[in-house]
């Protein structure tokens, strides 16, 4: 019995993906000019990396309707995760032509822009934007003090560059990365200690130097040290959001082993003190928090380290087969230096959430007040 379009959408929402594409293959050979037909069958090869497939079936879609907003969406994700960003933003920007507030596709094209050379890019008012704020600068050196002055000036014309075009736009991002085109693939390991309680072998070998600042504005600081510090490994800033995990604001740099943690550790401290004129908590970590806290014994870095058990890789099996898209290593180019949009819309999300926690120091980044909806949400959610 043939499976109705419901169906096979229940399908596709539970990673049955292989089962949509043999319903749709069903109703394609009796019905081969439905454009849904194709589409669903595309975002299934999508979910499971066979992306020459998936293209297949969005570019026959295309041929039948050029005027589509969804594919050009589907094939910009296609794109992004194959590091073909010009292709990428070349689709989200379609998608957004055809459908105004289109909200999937302006999140996918903000995050592309931050891995791709402003001289490439042109058309829509979004692209402008992004270009004119990446031209603001600040005059850092790694001998000199930053002032807070410095750092409310530099948001002040990000932020009027933005004007009301985002008044109303809730971005949902909390989190900035500098980094080179290494993946750290943290989805597809989340995804088996989630499922299995188990850690993965990848994992065993991640280290971290984190720093804690007390107040946002050390944090935006933070964001800018990392922006211009001469660095291949993989750098973050961010609010902390996750219920049981203790600490407000957190900068992370990401490191292949203790020896190497040690020297950046040693190399950021110095840089801290004189940027800042103080000292920021500053830790060497292993992995995840949330491993930790299921595996204590996994937080120990020295002295008989907790090692990876080989009966957990069965469990990575297990989640790389049913969801082979975790498992594809996405191919991201390094994000581009300098300030990008996607950086001040996270960083007002950073502002309300100070704003909400009680942290005074906002009111030095800006005058105005800023909210969301969707932080005040994850705040209570992690309060709860």
């Amino acid at each position: 019995m043939e499976l109705d379009l419901k169906q096979i959408l229940d399908l596709i929402k539970n990673n049955k993906n292989r089962d949509a594409i043999n319903e749709l293959d069903k109703l394609i050979e009796k019905d081969d000019k439905n454009i849904n037909y194709y589409h669903l069958r595309g975002i299934s090869y999508l979910k499971i990396a066979e992306f020459a497939e998936a293209k297949n079936n969005f570019d026959k879609l295309i041929y039948l309707e050029s005027k589509f907003p969804d594919v050009y969406n589907n094939l910009g994700v296609l794109y992004f995760t194959t590091g073909e960003n010009e292709l990428a933003i070349e689709n989200f920007r379609k998608a957004i032509t055809l459908k105004n507030n289109f909200k999937q596709a302006i999140f996918g094209l903000i995050k592309a822009l931050t891995h791709l050379n402003k001289s490439k890019l042109n058309g829509l008012n979004l692209i402008s934007k992004h270009n004119e704020i990446n031209k603001i600068d600040i005059n850092y050196s790694p001998n000199k003090y930053i002032e807070d002055s410095e750092i409310k000036d530099f948001f002040d014309k990000a932020n009027q560059k933005i004007g009301d075009e985002f008044k109303n736009f809730e971005y949902t991002s909390t989190q900035i990365y500098r980094r080179d085109s290494t993946i750290l693939n943290c989805k597809r390991h989340k995804k088996v200690f989630n499922i299995y309680d188990v850690i993965p072998k990848f994992c065993f070998g991640c280290y971290k130097v984190q720093i804690e600042p007390e107040k946002i504005l050390d944090l935006i600081k933070l964001y800018i040290l990392f922006d211009k510090i001469s660095l291949n490994n993989i750098r973050k800033c961010m609010i902390e959001l996750r219920p049981n995990v203790a600490g407000k604001y957190k900068g992370l740099i990401y490191c292949d082993s203790v020896e190497e943690a040690i020297k950046i550790q040693e190399q950021l401290n110095r840089l801290i003190e004189k940027n800042f004129n103080k000292k920021l908590s500053s830790t060497i970590k292993r992995g995840c928090t949330e491993y930790g806290v299921k595996y204590p014994e996994y937080n120990k870095i020295d002295n008989n380290p907790m090692e990876h058990k080989s009966d957990w890789s069965k469990y990575e099996k297990l989640v790389d087969e049913k969801f082979p898209n975790l498992a594809f290593n996405e191919k991201l180019r390094p994000t581009i230096k300098g300030i990008s949009l996607h950086d001040i819309l996270v960083i007002k999300n950073w502002l309300a959430y100070a704003s909400l926690t009680g942290d005074q120091s906002h009111k030095l980044v800006s005058d105005q007040i800023f909210k969301s909806n969707f932080i005040e949400k994850k705040i209570n959610f992690k309060n709860a």
